[in-house]
């Protein structure tokens, strides 16, 4: 199968439709950089794979190829946008095509992948590993040939050359592998539990076992649970009975405990009730003396007040001072109109002024009654207070100590007291709970005999899961030494391809001839389940740190060629070189035309882009063209929009095979 066309739409550059029809032989395409050279290329890689592997997945603010793969430029919207490649071979013709709204179908690409791949052998993403191959890009030819880790360049070979049958042993070795050591962890996790299981067994066994008694020892605890019971109950029954005599103990002394606590604070009560009592007495009488003395001075101040015999004073005061003043009036009182001498008026203004004065003396002494009065009624209200709290207090006191002898005659189990009077009830009750649970051993017997038979069941399962762990160890050995020897198969079958290869590209390298004094290259490959695929010149010699940048890109084509080649998978004899002579002189250049001259004449169908017009004649020339139609010239530029375009499609004449023609033999007489 050869590439037919390739038709784009609305696609990356192109805005307007275009068609690129290619000639099964060679095929030129040269324009200047930037014009939509690397496009073509680009379409026939997304029509099949859906993707541009060249970005490599790479995104930027949030945005990858895909938000760049349909048109985003300036203009007029293109009306329709799609891809579509076409294919042409003995087996028919073949065609895909791709939209933003629309993809092939699975029948589609399956048809596809038969026609361009043997799908037998070929990789299970053979298409994308069929572009990879085919289409030989400027940045590929550096980065992924000569500059290649040498373990990713073995893989890069390795998948070229496709599947073998040992691949899908290795898997199933793999899923055999996985499955028993799977079931091994499965088993050694049950060996694990069971073996805890079973010492848990053996300890609680060892637990019960060192519980049961000898008979001796549960007759004498019989005996004397008896005799602390006061019951003749037979052994099973005794363990009720002295379980409730237990209970009532505990009980006893619990009860006792809490009146022993209690007591001493009683006693202190006790012995501080008199103090209490007498208190009370002082505060009663300290009242009753409060008391009589109020009731003294109230009776002193009885009918009299202070401020009224004060008011008196005062007018009879003013009274005798304005008579002193005014004096007689025609031989009479002013104020009662009565006749007196002089010496008379005098003496009732002298009797006025004395009875003011004794007046306002006795106001006196009221108003230092009034206030010792309120002074006592203060004193009165605190030995009121005082003495209430002393009677509370001392009636609280005997409150509690009353109930405590209440208490301390009725709460106490005086049955059990009675019973034990002559014992401490704690010890009885400790003789009690020890010689139970020597009865209760009778019942251990029966548990014992439970526990030796679980320890008995886990030991059987124990050695049940230890065989399936050795069983599933030696399917492990097993499965890993099928497995590694499926690995050694494959590889030792790939050897033998790679072996076959090799030559393959040492004959490239030699006819592309990258130096002048490393005519040769070695390529060799190392390690046993790591692979390395090393090159070589001269006496062990790295050409990746000795050559030109050139000299470089001229190995890593020789390569990536070899590469493309040695797809015995392939059906597809196209190889598409992406301006493939960047930083490669003239010289080589040459020898790369005629390598290209020598895959044309083996069947191969090339696409080679180019960026200058002077290259693009050289190899139109150095190309071979048998027949019209084999070899065509395609020229790419910018329309007068500005748009990209196919300026031109030519194809290229046949080369003269004959210049001069013999003869006939019957007219040379």
């Amino acid at each position: 199968m050869k590439l037919a066309y390739v038709e784009v739409a609305g696609f990356r550059g192109y805005r307007k439709a275009i068609r690129v029809d290619f000639c099964p032989g060679f095929n030129i395409v040269d324009g200047r950089n930037g014009v939509g050279k690397s496009t073509i290329f680009d379409a026939v890689e997304f029509a099949l794979t859906g993707t541009l592997s060249k970005y490599d997945d790479a995104k930027a603010a949030g945005e990858s190829v895909a938000d760049y793969v349909w048109w985003r430029g300036r203009g007029k919207a293109p009306g329709d946008r799609y891809v579509e490649v076409g294919f042409v071979g003995s087996e028919g013709e073949h065609s895909i095509r791709r939209t933003p709204f629309e993809t092939p179908d699975a029948a589609v690409l399956d048809r596809l992948s038969s026609a361009l791949c043997d799908v037998e052998v070929a990789p299970v993403d053979n298409l994308v590993r069929l572009c990879a191959a085919s289409i030989i890009r400027d940045e590929q030819i550096a980065s992924l040939s000569l500059d290649l880790k040498e373990t990713d360049r073995y893989v890069l070979l390795r998948d070229a050359l496709g599947a073998t049958n040992a691949e899908t042993w290795i898997e199933k070795g793999q899923r055999l592998t996985n499955t028993a050591k799977s079931r091994l962890a499965q088993a050694n996790a049950d060996v694990s539990q069971l073996t805890s299981e079973l010492g848990a067994a053996k300890r609680r066994l060892d637990d019960v076992e060192a519980r049961i008694a000898s008979e001796v020892v549960v007759g004498d605890a019989v005996s004397r649970l008896r005799d602390l019971t006061g019951s003749e109950e037979s052994a099973d029954a005794l363990i009720s009975v002295a379980r409730r005599r237990l209970a009532e103990l505990r009980a006893a002394v619990d009860q006792q405990r809490q009146l022993a606590a209690k007591r001493d604070q009683i006693d202190e009560l006790r012995h501080a009730l008199p103090d209490m009592a007498g208190a009370v007495e002082s505060a009663q009488a300290a009242l009753k003396d409060a008391d009589h003395r109020l009731q003294a001075i109230s009776q002193d101040l009885s009918g009299h007040g202070s401020v009224g015999l004060n008011n008196q004073a005062r007018d009879i005061a003013t009274l005798a001072a304005l008579a002193g003043t005014i004096g007689l009036t025609d031989g009479a009182c002013p104020v009662c109109k009565s006749a007196h001498t002089p010496e008379e008026f005098g003496r009732k203004i002298e009797e006025l002024a004395q009875l003011a004065r004794q007046l306002d003396a006795r106001a006196a002494e009221i108003a230092t009654l009034e206030e010792e009065r309120r002074m006592v009624t203060v004193a009165r209200d605190a030995a009121q207070l005082v003495f209430n709290a002393r009677s509370n207090e001392h009636a609280a006191a005997v409150a509690q100590v009353d109930e405590f002898d209440r208490l301390s005659s009725s709460q106490v189990d005086f049955a059990v007291a009675n019973l034990y009077a002559d014992r401490d009830l704690a010890s009885v009750a400790e003789a009690i709970e020890r010689d139970m649970r020597i009865l209760e051993t009778m019942r251990v017997s029966d548990e014992f005999e439970r526990a030796k038979k679980e320890a008995a069941v886990v030991d059987e399962r124990l050695t049940r899961a230890q065989e399936r762990a050795g069983t599933a160890r030696r399917a492990v050995a097993l499965a890993q030494s099928l497995h590694d020897a499926a690995r050694r198969a494959a590889g030792e079958t790939l050897d033998q391809r790679l072996e076959r290869v090799l030559p393959l590209m040492s004959e490239l390298y030699r006819r592309l001839k990258p130096h002048p004094h490393w005519r040769d290259i070695e390529y060799s490959i190392r390690g046993d389940v790591r692979k390395f695929l090393r090159l070589q010149v001269g006496e062990n010699l790295n050409p990746q740190f000795i050559f030109s940048s050139g000299q470089r890109r001229a190995t890593g084509l020789a390569f990536l060629l070899s590469v493309k080649l040695s797809l015995a998978w392939s059906k597809w004899k196209t190889i598409m070189l992406d301006d493939p002579v960047q930083h490669v002189d003239d010289f080589r250049t040459v020898h790369l035309a005629e390598v290209a001259a020598q895959l044309v004449r083996d069947g191969q169908q090339v696409i080679c882009a180019v960026e200058d017009v002077a290259l693009a004649d050289l190899l139109s020339r150095r190309l071979p063209v048998l027949e019209m139609g084999d070899a065509k010239r395609i020229s790419v530029a910018p329309d007068e929009e500005g748009d990209f375009s196919i300026q031109a499609q030519t194809l290229l004449s046949p080369l003269p095979q004959h210049v001069f023609r013999a003869r006939s033999l019957d007219k040379v007489g």
